[in-house]
């Protein structure tokens, strides 16, 4: 049983061996400095309105969860973004003890301060879930 929307998505991503071997790392929160090898995901939940539609579930949501994904080679990392986009639009399933469906997904490159920075793009999704 799974304790947060957060474990559920981890759990997601990493149980797919393809997925996964396209990149160093998924991480929750933040990646230490030896754990930052790209290509690799940071991801967190901005926010969690708690907007449910079910009635008499132990609990539910509307997480809204950000994936930034690090990567030195801008066509990988463009072409990896995609990869995460399509793999989070998939995510409709119970695990853990949640049911999860994506709602809503955004995604976006931001500008580097320098050129040794790493290029970084985000993916944003918005999903509903209930445990139960």
């Amino acid at each position: 049983m799974a304790d947060s929307i957060e474990e559920v998505v981890y759990t997601y991503l990493t149980s797919d061996s393809t997925f996964i071997a396209k990149f160093h790392g998924v991480y929750w929160m933040d990646a230490t400095e030896a754990e930052a090898v790209s290509p690799y995901i940071v991801f967190w939940l901005v926010d969690d309105t708690g907007v449910g539609a079910k009635l008499n579930t132990a609990g539910q949501g509307e997480a809204r969860i950000q994936f930034d994904l690090w990567d030195t080679n801008k066509i990988r990392g463009a072409r990896l973004r995609t990869d995460l986009r399509n793999k989070i639009m998939k995510m409709g399933e119970t695990s853990g003890g949640y049911m999860v469906i994506v709602t809503g997904i955004s995604e976006k490159m931001l500008q580097r301060e320098s050129t040794t920075d790493p290029y970084h793009f985000i993916v944003d999704a918005i999903i509903k879930w209930n445990k139960g």
